[in-house]
């Protein structure tokens, strides 16, 4: 959803586009943030997105819109352009960027434009490729600065003051020795508030939080967000270091992950939102589907099985709808909660609280609603002919419901810790999962008391 400020940027830029008004046009684009460009891009035809790019005032502030926009918007209007202008602006853009931006084209295009890149460049984007796109190494930006632990504040402001602009820089340089392994960490504020004379090695912070190449990028987010870092080093098992995962990465890596995390939960696949093919999206959502359809077809067989018990009480059937959404709303809040807990690593006996508590909590939940339940299908029956001929009818639905939330609560709150054991994502017992096993849980239980009711 735009902002007010985007809705009129927006529609200004549409207007003067349709004017044919060019001077207007570029004026706007230079005053108009890259970022606040890239956002809008995905709000325009593939033909206004290269019109927009084309009157930005420099090929710099094209580049800059390219990295801020997503990965799959920006190569597709990179495979718009002439090969020799697309290579020319990814030379402009930082290589874990350019990574990114590749990943998103046909393979044969990709390997064209790095073919066409020159270099450094090349040589750094290649070398990023060798990493999956999800790790450290996928992830990390090698442009960065390091300096040797011997040399002296004076002469560590004096290469930082040389140091070039495509250089990734946050608030902390990095230490390393003769063999580029890292051995600590420095602040610019300890630089600038130091003695011009002092090395670094005495003050450098040795104890620093570094991270391997093949660390999943989500582990990488969690550290960062953990320790309140700006950045996290990336090095080899030698423990050289080899590039830095910035707030930025960090921060497209908490939103990608949420997003995966989001379609897991409803059963539609992490790269559902992602440019696919039909027959993607399809095989994606089907296996979700054909489990929910078995779970239905188990819960059929479980009414004909309690068919012959229920004629008597046939009108409690009537309550199975509500049985079953009070079941599975508890299910999927305790799935939740314990899936949050996982992801903030809550491991041992604080896991097993918190699911004691989602159990415990669904006991007390199931008890009121079974209670309110009660008293409601009391009141109905004072004035139902059909309800008022099942004996106690109250009573069996009020069990019901209370037996039905509890026992969906505990399993919501198992199943998660379940996955994690056999190194399953959570999240999927969050989602259509969850649903499915509350469900005939619930619905087991419910006829389970019907049925001693009948028979006594």
């Amino acid at each position: 959803m735009l902002t007010p400020k985007l809705n009129l940027l927006q529609a200004t830029l549409k207007r003067l586009m349709r004017r044919g008004a060019a001077g207007p046009l570029e004026k706007v684009l230079a005053k108009t943030h890259a970022a606040d460009l890239a956002y809008l891009l995905s709000h325009f035809s593939e033909t206004e997105r290269l019109q927009l790019l084309g009157k930005c005032v420099s090929d710099d502030k094209r580049a800059e819109v390219l990295a801020a926009a997503d990965a799959d918007l920006a190569a597709g209007v990179l495979a718009a352009l002439p090969r020799e202008r697309a290579v020319d602006l990814l030379h402009r853009i930082a290589p874990d960027d350019v990574s990114d931006i590749l990943e998103h084209l046909p393979n044969e295009s990709a390997d064209d434009l790095l073919k066409g890149m020159r270099g450094s460049e090349r040589s750094e984007v290649e070398d990023l490729s060798r990493y999956d796109s999800a790790t450290a190494g996928g992830i990390m930006n090698p442009r960065f600065l390091a300096l040797d632990q011997n040399i002296t504040v004076r002469e560590a402001i004096e290469q930082l003051q040389r140091m070039d602009t495509a250089i990734e820089m946050v608030f902390y340089v990095y230490v390393v020795n003769e063999h580029g392994q890292l051995q600590g960490v420095v602040s610019l504020r300890q630089l600038v508030t130091n003695r011009p004379d002092t090395r670094l090695v005495s003050l450098m912070t040795s104890d620093v939080i570094s991270i391997q190449t093949d660390v999943h990028q989500e582990e990488v987010a969690k550290l960062a967000s953990r320790y309140g870092l700006l950045a996290i080093p990336v090095v080899d098992p030698a423990n050289k270091l080899l590039g830095i995962v910035t707030l930025d990465d960090v921060i497209d890596v908490l939103h990608e992950e949420a997003a995966e995390d989001i379609l897991r939960m409803a059963g539609a696949g992490p790269q559902a939102g992602k440019p696919q093919t039909m027959w993607q999206s399809l095989w994606a959502r089907f296996p979700w589907l054909l489990a929910t359809c078995t779970g239905g077809a188990v819960g059929a067989l479980l009414l004909a099985t309690y068919g012959p018990s229920l004629r008597a009480y046939l009108p409690m059937v009537f309550f199975l709808p509500l049985v079953l959404a009070l079941a599975g709303v508890s299910g999927r809040q305790s799935a939740t909660i314990v899936n949050q807990s996982l992801g903030q690593g809550i491991q041992g006996r604080a896991l097993a609280s918190q699911v004691f508590k989602q159990a415990l909590a669904g006991l007390l939940l199931g008890l009121v609603c079974g209670g309110v339940v009660s008293l409601f299908t009391w009141v109905w029956k004072l004035r139902a002919p059909l309800l008022s001929s099942v004996p106690l009818a109250e009573v069996i639905l009020g069990a019901g419901v209370a037996a039905a939330v509890t026992s969906a609560a505990t399993l919501g709150a198992l199943l998660p810790v379940l996955f994690a054991r056999i190194r399953l994502d959570p999240t999927l017992a969050t989602g259509p999962f969850v649903t499915i096993s509350v469900d005939l849980t619930g619905l087991l239980l419910y006829l389970l008391i019907v049925t001693l009711f009948v028979v006594r």
